[in-house]
């Protein structure tokens, strides 16, 4: 599984120029520097690197007791505070705890203080300022292998595989034996395609740390992809073996299972998944996986009451981010189920949550983005074609703003959809080939964009590239699958 939270950072490919008359020693200084660690305690050293490397194997529950024993000998430990925040299960505790990184930084060194900056732009969606941030350390540290990790990563995010592959390749120049960049790597060479490429990454990140489940459980994600759904349970089997506590590998086998049909036997999995839950956010996961299978049989209204627990647990925590995203995907479920009012309701009630939250403006006026998004959906299911497009509008102004390049696909994805809504099946074809390919659900609709023109066999060829995505743990993926795998009467 990748790096879990979409919070990467990253830096840019940039040469510190030293305008004076500096030695060759001092240039070769300057040029494998590594960020230094802000603490004086030893001990609060050990526990934080511990603690980094649960968390770069995506064990968050065994990395939050280090990074807490670390800031209980030094709570101005900032560094600290930050990955304690990556890995804190809830939106309030991470909130804390990036406040207390932002707190502690202005006595952290320079490199670490560009690292909690661009985090916090990370977090915001405010990724011109973030690029500019880490590039600003990669040029202070370009000999750094973190540097180069945390570059790919950012670049990653954005969907640019070809620009994350090139960081991360510069990371296992200067420090090969660093796992993580592997396990990254495969992940990039797999989202290109290149399948034999992203193997070998992924079996030379099982050889670096054979004990670590998550390169078991990254392979099987591979081989998953690929349609291998056995190997794949084989290899989640394997993750479970070295952590049974390894959520994600629960969730990785549950949806081979969903994958080949056998969506009960998900099930049975996922109730695995909860008798060694740790937490509420782990029990939250399995759910949503559950709710996954009921949407792969068409079960749109038990899918329904599943979403609704999740929902009441997130209530529980008074859980503002979780509260909201959950209304969310309760409304695009009842969009799938045709009831347009209900969704908006739904949609409109997240919006409250989060402007009545205690979430940064800056959440706000990213949801508020979104919001606009799930609005315009709404008037396009509802055949008022003008409202959609004025909605549209006022989305696509909101995203040039901070021109994501995610968000930019975003726009291509809406105004797609509302072409195919409105029978303009050329428009929808060339929007929806300006959006992720990732997502099955555009190339579904591109598929049915086909059928309204009479083309079949591209019509049958795009439904079958969406079915054969085999996305891990997705709600598009189940919702497509639903309309061609597993229905009697494919859409």
């Amino acid at each position: 599984m990748r790096n879990s939270r979409g919070n990467y950072i990253v830096f840019t490919l940039g040469v510190l120029f030293v305008l004076c008359a500096c030695s060759q020693q001092d240039a070769a200084e300057i040029s494998t520097a590594k960020i230094p660690l802000s603490t004086e305690s030893n001990v609060a050293i050990n526990e934080y690197e511990q603690g980094l490397s649960y968390a770069n194997s995506v064990q968050i529950t065994k990395a939050v007791p280090h990074f807490q024993l670390a800031l209980d000998v030094d709570p101005e430990f900032a560094m600290a505070w930050l990955n304690l925040a990556f890995v804190s299960p809830g939106t309030q505790l991470f909130l804390a705890a990036m406040d207390s990184a932002r707190k502690y930084a202005p006595q952290a060194s320079e490199g670490e203080q560009l690292i909690i900056k661009a985090a916090k732009y990370g977090f915001e969606g405010n990724n011109i300022n973030q690029l500019s941030t880490l590039q600003d350390l990669e040029k202070l540290y370009p000999g750094d292998e973190r540097t180069h990790l945390l570059m790919g990563n950012y670049y990653f995010g954005l969907q640019q595989y070809q620009l994350a592959i090139k960081s991360y390749t510069k990371g296992t120049q200067i420090n090969n034996a660093l796992a993580i960049l592997h396990n990254q790597l495969g992940y990039s060479q797999r989202a290109l395609g290149n399948y034999g490429e992203a193997e070998k990454a992924f079996k030379f990140y099982i050889k670096l740390n054979s004990a670590n489940p998550n390169a078991y459980d990254s392979y099987a994600e591979l081989l998953m992809e690929m349609g291998r759904f056995n190997e794949s349970i084989e290899y989640y089997a394997l993750a479970l073996k070295r952590d049974p506590t390894f959520i994600a590998s629960y969730i990785g086998i549950a949806c081979n299972y969903g994958f080949l049909g056998k969506q009960e036997k998900a099930r049975n999995q996922l109730k695995n998944l909860k008798s060694v839950a740790q937490n509420e956010i782990d029990t939250r996961r399995a759910i949503f996986a559950e709710t996954l299978t009921y949407v792969c049989e068409g079960n749109l209204v038990r899918a329904v009451e599943s979403m609704r627990s999740n929902l009441k647990i997130a209530e529980e925590l008074e859980d503002a981010g979780n509260i909201a995203n959950d209304l969310v995907t309760l409304g695009n479920l009842y969009l799938e189920l045709h009831q347009p009012e209900t969704a908006l309701g739904l949609f409109n009630q997240a919006m409250q949550v989060i402007n009545q939250s205690t979430l940064p403006q800056a959440i706000k006026v990213n949801a508020q983005a979104t919001h606009l998004f799930n609005v315009s959906v709404v008037h396009a299911e509802k055949n008022e074609y003008e409202k959609a497009k004025e909605t549209a509008v006022l989305f696509a102004q909101q995203v040039g703003l901070r021109k994501n390049p995610i968000q930019m696909k975003l726009i291509s994805q809406l105004n797609g959809i509302i072409s195919l809504q409105e029978g303009e099946y050329q428009t929808a074809i060339e929007e929806f080939q300006k959006a992720s390919q990732l997502n099955p659900y555009n190339l579904f609709r591109i598929g049915q964009a086909y059928a309204g023109l009479g083309e079949k066999e591209k019509e049958a060829n795009y439904k079958l590239q969406a079915e054969e995505l085999n996305i891990l743990n997705s709600m598009n993926q189940a919702i497509v699958l639903s309309k061609t795998k597993f229905s009697k009467n494919p859409s």
